[in-house]
């Protein structure tokens, strides 16, 4: 009988270990806070608190009214169909449609001429599509720069050597063929980007957008306020804004406390962390008691952020014409040296006006009127503390100088600009991996997945964020699936 009751009595303590109704704290509001509150919620687990830096909701998704319709600050693109979350959530509501069915960018000389097309399209193939393009060449330790270079001078160049003209241009192109590969990775540059890429693209159109209506459309649809707002979930009563994480204590005790800039304090069972890496790095030995393990220390430290920028335009009237989509510019080495004595206002770097850091002009389907350039490099901090004035003269005088012989360009009325590098919450736009950092046996972001634990074993403290993703990072799917990933850690915990 005595053994009995000890069974039962065990047994017991079990079913309170992984049942009941566990308190949760979501730190931060994007993708993956909205994702991992959202499945906790058509879980029954409704004891949330979501305490986000920010003013607003949507993270790194921050689409805003501009024009006619909306504009994405942030993410932008649904990359793909398949294996692809967002697309998944929206394909069946009549909200994305890619950007064009023919994409062809139309590539400009900074003497204002069009490169000859037959010419051009080869060098866009290699360009554009830089990173299939070494796909085959991979050297463990290289960079995408260096690699790309190796690669560049043995196929291109080597093509065209007896053409003394072509060669200037395609040496030239260089700096275009950089710029497009930061776009793409988020790094300051390519010299700091791994080859050995653990990225799986979702097949599909890579550049589908949302008609006008913002990338927070998928938020909504998280929360279930659209299609049908009858039927959405009540996370917003559970969001705090302006509400900044200074403190994580999660040592010892069943529960672990966030304190918040404003002297504020939460206690939970669990916290889910989902802020970018560029706040880990800036924050990491300051954030947490006990300090992060060694291990995840190293991962964060292996894994790049850095940012890429936005200058959005509206104009007076759409001077491009309809089968316009992307403009992408070559500075001759000759202009891009005088670009500082042509333009004198905002940042120069090494005697170059940070005017040459625009790597493409794009239009933004469903909204008409509206052009975003994109900024990249290592000027990109200092051209997001740049006026709006100085940006607008400065996209002027590029959008003349390399296609004023071919349009009639309206001025700009409006204008936009992005500092997700400079926001102290978020340090960054989208991750990648650094070059040199390699290592066959780990997976830094599986490493920053790992959730730190108490004496039981117990998670404590849960890790989400594109960042965490091993094979889909630096994408809104890749943060959506995190964020569910630890929430169904936790519906798994508690399960009977």
């Amino acid at each position: 009988m005595f053994h009995f009751l000890i069974f039962v009595f065990l047994n017991l303590c079990l079913c309170s270990l992984t049942t009941g109704t566990p308190s949760v704290i979501i730190i931060g509001a994007g993708p993956a806070g909205i994702a991992a509150a959202s499945k906790l919620f058509e879980n029954s687990i409704t004891n949330i608190t979501v305490l986000e830096a920010e003013n607003r909701v949507g993270g790194r998704i921050n689409s805003v009214k501009f024009g006619d319709k909306f504009v994405d600050l942030g993410a932008e693109y649904c990359h793909g169909k398949k294996n692809n979350i967002v697309y998944e959530l929206v394909k069946d509501l009549n909200v994305l449609e890619p950007i064009s069915d023919v994409f062809e960018p139309r590539v400009y000389y900074s003497n204002g001429s069009r490169l000859d097309p037959v010419f051009i399209e080869e060098l866009q193939a290699v360009i554009l599509g830089y990173d299939s393009h070494i796909s085959h060449f991979n050297e463990t330790g290289s960079s995408i720069g260096e690699l790309f270079v190796k690669k560049y001078n043995a196929t291109i160049i080597q093509k065209y050597s007896g053409d003394s003209k072509k060669i200037k241009i395609l040496n030239e192109a260089l700096r275009l063929a950089e710029k497009v590969s930061l776009m793409i990775d988020g790094a300051f540059s390519w010299l700091d980007t791994s080859t050995v890429k653990h990225y799986e693209r979702s097949e599909g159109h890579q550049l589908l957008v949302w008609k006008g209506r913002g990338y927070r459309t998928v938020l909504d649809v998280l929360t279930g306020a659209f299609p049908d707002p009858e039927r959405k979930l009540p996370i917003e009563d559970k969001i705090l804004l302006n509400k900044q994480v200074s403190k994580i204590v999660w040592n010892g005790d069943s529960q672990v406390v966030v304190h918040t800039s404003d002297n504020s304090s939460y206690n939970a069972d669990h916290v889910i962390f989902t802020p970018s890496v560029g706040v880990l790095k800036e924050l990491k030995d300051s954030l947490f008691t006990p300090s992060l393990p060694s291990s995840k220390q190293d991962a964060i430290e292996a894994i790049g952020i850095a940012g890429v920028m936005k200058i959005v335009m509206h104009f007076e009237t759409e001077w491009w014409k309809g089968d316009d989509v992307i403009f992408s510019f070559i500075w001759r080495e000759e202009d891009l040296l005088n670009i500082a004595a042509e333009f004198s206002a905002g940042p120069v770097k090494n005697g170059v006006s940070w005017v040459s850091a625009i790597t493409v002009m794009a239009k933004v389907p469903g909204n008409p009127n509206i052009l975003i350039a994109w900024v990249t490099g290592d000027m990109v901090p200092d051209i997001e503390q740049t006026s709006l004035s100085v940006l607008k003269d400065g996209c002027n005088y590029l959008m003349n100088k390399f296609l004023g012989q071919d349009y009639n360009i309206s001025a700009i009325d409006q204008i936009l600009k992005t500092t997700w590098r400079s926001n102290h919450h978020f340090r960054g736009t989208y991750s990648y991996e650094r070059a040199g950092f390699e290592n066959p046996t780990v997976r830094h972001q599986s490493v920053l997945s790992d959730p730190l634990t108490d004496v039981s074993g117990k998670p404590v403290v849960l890790f989400a964020g594109e960042a965490s993703n091993p094979v889909h990072y630096s994408t809104v799917h890749g943060a959506i699936e995190t964020g569910r990933r630890e929430a169904l850690r936790l519906i798994d915990l508690y399960k009977h």
